[in-house]
């Protein structure tokens, strides 16, 4: 499966723009003026924030036939700074690198957190179109087109190795009263064909949301949707939720702050592990196919003590740190993709990479066949094919891993 993106670089033409004040203008540049200054100042007092970002990814072999699910996506984002910035759960600190990196397989895209909004409203890139009053979901609405051309676009379009820079033309949608943006759409002009993709769009939903005592207006769900040139449908429902404010200055963490009297944490030592060491692992949390994500931690216990001349490295019992790479749906069997990435006992830590063996015996399991997935395995990922259907991985499931 080709690994579909898009990205928006709209802050690379963030300015500002002089308004006619408000009546100077025929009723629906007056109206358009209006929205893009509540906006504008909506986008301007937003705090540096995170949220979790939950991604379902489908899809179909065409517009007639039913979206699958293919596996499911958990991240959290942030907005920094005007700069989107992303990390897996549990993680200590924001990856300051291409979404596309952290998730390599199927469709992904950025842009709908914040960039859209931020290219469309604050820029000099968009012309507008006053629709009219337009009832959206039993609520009352005005639509406004706008496009933006290739020469001042930043919507980037990968699949797999390639990328191109496209126009878009789109809608929004605002509350006449609040002047509130409620929807906006928007889809891509003149792919190019080598990209292989017919058409590429995205919506995004925004509702008010409550951050500490403050409220905002900020994206609640958004919708990607990707068609090649043989029909196939790849679509991304995305929902925000349990967002909150970040306040710090140079590391982004997760979290409640330690208690002021909490006894200070003892330093880790870090060793390196060798080459060609035997891991034996027994999971510690109960993985539930049916409800994990692409992204959800995942914890085991280290049940042999681990040596290099005799020398104990890492004591029986040290946990190892991980979490799902992979959760990928096929018609006739599951895979799962495990990575461990830091093994802990008391005082000391080690980074390792390690590739899988061999797993315990559960019916589970399916027999190994050749293209197994989307893509090829990455270094320190375990590739676990299961049957069809909801699987539970219990505690206690011995996997064994070499360094």
């Amino acid at each position: 499966m080709r690994t579909l993106a898009a990205f928006c670089a709209g802050s690379l033409w963030l300015a500002a723009q002089p308004q006619a004040p408000p009546g100077a203008l025929p009723p629906e540049l007056d109206l358009l003026t209006r929205i893009r200054l509540h906006m504008l100042e909506q986008l301007q007092r937003q705090p540096n924030y995170t949220c979790v970002e939950t991604v379902e990814r489908s899809r179909r072999a065409g517009a007639t036939r039913k979206f699958q699910l293919q596996d499911t996506l958990r991240l959290e984002v942030a907005l920094v700074d005007g700069k989107e910035m992303f990390a897996w759960p549990g993680s200590r600190n924001f990856e300051d690198t291409d979404l596309r990196n952290m998730v390599t397989t199927g469709a992904i895209g950025n842009g709908n957190f914040a960039l859209h909004a931020r290219s469309i409203f604050e820029g000099r890139t968009a012309t507008f179109e006053y629709r009219g009053k337009w009832p959206l979901e039993d609520r009352p609405s005005v639509r406004f087109d706008f496009r933006v051309p290739l020469m001042l676009s930043g919507y980037h379009i990968r699949v797999s190795e390639k990328e191109a820079v496209v126009g878009y033309h789109g809608s929004f949608y605002a509350e006449p009263e609040s002047l509130d943006i409620q929807r906006i759409e928007l889809l891509a002009d003149d792919i190019p064909l080598e990209l292989g993709l017919s058409e590429a769009g995205d919506r995004i939903d925004y509702a008010r949301t409550h951050i500490g005592e403050s409220e905002f207006l900020l994206p609640a769900s958004s919708e990607l949707v990707m068609v090649d040139l043989n029909g196939q449908e790849s679509r991304n429902h995305v929902r925000f939720t349990g967002c909150r404010q970040f306040t710090g200055e140079s590391v982004l963490s997760f979290g409640d702050p330690p208690a002021e009297d909490a006894p200070a944490a003892t330093p880790l030592q870090d060793i390196e592990l060798p080459v060609r060491l035997g891991l034996t692992l027994s999971l510690l949390d109960e993985i539930d196919t049916s409800a994990a994500a692409v992204g959800d931690p995942v914890r085991a216990r280290l049940e042999n003590d681990l040596k290099q001349k005799g020398h104990v490295l890492m004591s029986k019992g040290a946990v190892a740190v991980g979490r799902i790479t992979r959760l990928e749906r096929w018609a006739d069997y599951t895979v799962l993709g495990l990575e461990f990435f830091m093994l802990e006992s008391a005082g000391v830590r080690a980074r390792i990479q390690a590739s899988l063996e061999s797993i315990g015996t559960m019916d589970q399991i399916r027999p190994r066949q050749r293209d197994l997935g989307s893509s090829h395995v990455r270094p320190g990922e375990g590739i676990v094919p299961l049957r069809a259907g909801r699987i539970r991985l219990s505690r206690g499931i011995l996997m064994f891993w070499r360094t």
